[in-house]
């Protein structure tokens, strides 16, 4: 064989190779046993590698039969006959890629199913909603990673779901339902403290509950005088945001156990979870300030996220921005997601290198609580510099155009800021700061009605947002502050570290003059 040749032949070899893992590896899936045989201690490598193997095959299949992928593999330069390697091909996102294309042209074959297909939705930054579709396939994943999730998270024996993340066409309130419909017993809420304890008064503390939702709403809950849940037995799962560990030891007095997931309405819900291992790992990082600059990317801040998940569903890298860039394994999957960049900033952290770095840096007991023999996940937050509230994501350029949009702000504000904080009991606080211009004061607004049309602004731009709105309770809608020139979070000794987003710690908020009571 000429050497010209000899790269293609490879190539067609690891995808014959990757479709025979693909077939292998979905006939093990539809058993209960053999997909436990799957994640079987000290097969981390193995799964490694298989999963690349079916991400190469899952890309191949894409650019055949999608219309919409083949495009942007042509429009990258990416020959049409030519199958490169799993980190040659070019990132896909929402804004180049989804947005930028009809919505069959992203599924397979270029046409949506006759039947089978379930759309949702998400909003975002955009304020036009983004269809996600789903098929049968996907959706059967989901739910086995739910289950999975489920039984590492609860001991044996059944229990009453409370699904309290959003409803209607929102993605995870609506997967999360169907995911879980055929495997336990379920009653979606929606983010509705009323309706979650009459459902928890109705059935009595005789059963097992678990009640999903965002941080926000589960704290609401746990602090709602109508109920004692210490009387209950309740484990909080949560998603859509992170949260601090001071905050999960809050909740941890109400609820039973406090465990969270991460995934996206772009990807999928419940891509990896926290385990025992991973809170034990966040909660050493707090206090061994060696571990932490041998393991994070960005030890200067906030601690991230931490979750494992399964590399043979999917591969996880980071580019060159810290952003990371997902790969959906599954070849079956109606509208593949091929190197998708969903701008979060994160890194991934293998099983034997992690579990070296705890007992170089005297956290043995950590690596031994690490049972899953799974890659560790970290997840700083959005590159976007977005803030959460309550599962929306609300960047700077949104409050910048809003507060433009108001003629009597702009020609006065020199400045502004998103600033979030957490108090002393676990609530999050969001405020939105404005400083004005030298020789004009706070007197010169009316604070009340400007607030209220920028939340109307915000609300009417991102969809997310205004849902998150509607659902909060009114102590934790976010609030407007004026200062004067080069006072309170402005000020040159203030300690507040980001010019447009700055997350603080409740003593730096209060020495800042920012928990006063505040315009609604």
């Amino acid at each position: 064989m000429r050497g010209g040749g000899v790269l293609p032949a490879l190539r067609a070899l690891a995808c014959a190779a990757a479709a025979v893992v693909e077939a292998v590896v979905a006939m093990l899936m539809r058993g209960r046993r053999s997909r436990v045989l799957l994640l079987a201690p000290g097969g981390e490598a193995l799964r490694w590698r298989l999963g690349k193997l079916r991400a190469v095959g899952t890309a191949e299949r894409a650019r055949r039969q999608v219309p919409a992928y083949a495009a942007h593999l042509s429009t990258h330069g990416v020959p049409a006959g030519r199958t490169p390697a799993l980190a040659e091909l070019p990132e896909t996102d929402k804004a180049g890629y989804v947005a930028g294309n009809g919505l069959e042209a992203l599924c397979r074959h270029g046409r949506l199913p006759r039947r089978g297909v379930v759309l949702d939705e998400s909003s975002g930054s955009s304020g036009t909603p983004t269809s996600w579709v789903r098929g049968p396939a996907e959706r059967r994943a989901t739910a086995r990673l739910l289950r999975t999730t489920f039984a590492r998270g609860l001991d044996d024996g059944p229990v009453v779901v409370i699904n309290a993340f959003s409803m209607g066409a929102w993605a995870t309130g609506l997967n999360v339902t169907m995911a879980l419909a055929s495997s336990s017993r379920i009653k979606s809420t929606g983010p509705d403290r009323t309706k979650v304890i009459g459902t928890l008064v109705e059935l009595g503390p005789d059963h097992r509950y678990v009640v999903l939702g965002y941080p926000p709403f589960l704290k609401d809950l746990a602090d709602d005088p109508r109920i004692d849940l210490r009387a209950y037995d309740v484990t909080a799962g949560f998603g859509g945001e992170g949260l601090s560990e001071n905050m999960r030891d809050y909740l941890l007095r109400s609820y039973r156990r406090v465990m969270g997931s991460y995934g996206a309405s772009d990807l999928e819900i419940n891509m990896a979870a926290e385990s025992d291992g991973t809170i034990a790992l966040r909660r050493e990082l707090a206090s061994n300030a060696g571990l932490r600059t041998a393991l994070l990317a960005h030890p200067d801040r906030p601690l991230p996220m931490i979750f494992q998940y399964n590399p043979l569903d999917y591969v996880i890298e980071t580019n060159g921005a810290g952003e990371l860039v997902v790969t959906i394994c599954r070849a079956a999957n109606l509208s593949p997601r091929i190197r998708y960049n969903i701008h979060d900033v994160g890194h991934v952290v293998r099983a034997p290198v992690l579990r070296r770095l705890l007992r170089r840096h005297d956290a043995a007991h950590v690596a031994d609580a690490l049972t899953l023999d799974l890659p560790v996940l970290f997840h700083y937050g959005r590159s976007d510099a977005s803030v959460d509230f309550y599962g929306a994501a609300l960047t700077p350029d949104e409050l910048r155009d809003a507060l433009y949009a108001e003629t009597d702000v702009a020609e006065r504000m020199r400045e502004f800021r998103l600033i979030s904080w957490e108090d002393d009991r676990a609530a999050t606080h969001l405020l939105f700061a404005v400083e004005l211009q030298p020789g004009h004061t706070a007197g010169e607004l009316d604070t009340d009605h400007l607030a209220a049309r920028l939340l109307q602004r915000l609300a009417d731009r991102n969809g997310d947002f205004a849902n998150a709105c509607r659902v909060a309770p009114d102590a934790s809608r976010p609030r407007l502050r004026i200062f004067p020139v080069d006072s309170g979070p402005f000020a040159e000794t203030g300690g507040l570290k980001y010019r447009y987003v700055s997350r603080i710690d409740a003593a730096t908020a209060h020495a800042a003059g920012l928990t006063a009571e505040v315009a609604s």
